[in-house]
């Protein structure tokens, strides 16, 4: 006789990485201090540990924000070449839009990653404290990314 056993539609099936789940303000600080490769690829890992049930809509944040960076820098290069940016002040209000886009698309994250914390907080589970991961990429990571030889429209986007 098979057992049917009642789900809940929004609720979270953590994985084994539970324990190495954060509250999503973790990742959003690493997006706005470490940059966007970092942020989101702990915010990709965080909705794995977490089991989120939004996984797919949060993986589509993370697309949409390094591919809007990836277009951003193209559209903002090609601006420049063909003189719609005559000046540096121009180019410099252009190059807000990455200042927009990035912590808008994390904050998006943060607020579809919550609701899965808030309900593994709420019946008992422990979310660990992410300041040590935000040091690491603040401080060690950070500097190895910027080390690193990329073409231009990637290290937009990464950076």
């Amino acid at each position: 006789m098979a057992v049917v056993r009642y789900r809940i539609p929004d609720e979270p099936r953590p994985s084994g990485l539970i324990r190495y789940a954060v509250d999503p303000m973790w990742p959003l600080l690493a997006i706005m201090l470490s940059g966007n490769a970092l942020g989101l690829a702990w915010f990709a890992f965080n909705s794995r540990a977490l089991g989120s049930v939004s996984a797919a809509r949060e993986g589509a944040y993370i697309a949409g924000s390094l591919l809007g960076c990836v277009a951003l820098a193209f559209l903002i290069r090609m601006a420049a070449e063909q003189g719609l940016l005559p000046d540096k002040a121009s180019l410099q209000y252009a190059l807000l839009a990455f200042a927009a886009l990035k912590p808008s698309l994390g904050y998006a994250l943060y607020i579809s990653q919550s609701r899965s914390a808030e309900l593994i907080v709420h019946f008992g589970g422990v979310l660990r404290n992410g300041i040590v991961g935000l040091l690491v990429c603040f401080l060690i990571a950070r500097s190895a990314l910027d080390d690193l030889k990329l073409p231009w429209l990637i290290s937009e986007a990464l950076r």
